[in-house]
């Protein structure tokens, strides 16, 4: 017998779209979770959440696609310390958003130590030009912290 899964158009293309990323139905279940407390490069302190993400990206000075690389961030579980919007982010895996997020890469290649921003396409979930469930928003008017 022959078993049929009904897998929504918009869920099969994201899934093949983002080589990895979870389909629409995993996307909308998930969210971030607790992460370390960090020091971010201004002295300030935050607690951050930890959210899975698919791909390698750079990591920015600035929100925004032509902010200067400070660093790399790999795929895997990463903490980030808040979400604000911004320019466009890069287009990975066909996902479109300004979202960016505040993180440390895992390379540093900057005076700012991988300290920056990473495109919200690269986190495994979450819709075009939405927030990344389960982080907060960034408070700082500052466009290189939060």
């Amino acid at each position: 017998m022959t078993r049929r899964v009904f897998i929504p158009l918009g869920a099969a293309v994201l899934a093949l779209g983002c080589l990895g990323a979870p389909s629409g139905a995993t996307a909308r279940a998930a969210s971030c979770w607790g992460g370390p407390t960090v020091t971010i490069p201004n002295g300030k302190t935050y607690a951050t959440r930890v959210c899975p993400t698919w791909t390698q990206t750079r990591v920015r000075e600035i929100p925004a696609r032509n902010g200067e690389t400070t660093g790399y961030l790999f795929p895997g579980d990463n903490w980030v310390v808040c979400q604000r919007k911004g320019d466009e982010n890069d287009q990975l895996g066909g996902g479109r958003n300004n979202i960016w997020l505040y993180t440390q890469g895992d390379t540093q290649e900057h005076e700012f130590n991988g300290w920056g921003w990473i495109p919200a396409t690269s986190v495994s979930y979450g819709g075009d030009y939405q927030a990344i469930p389960g982080v907060p928003w960034c408070t700082g008017t500052n466009p290189r912290f939060p």
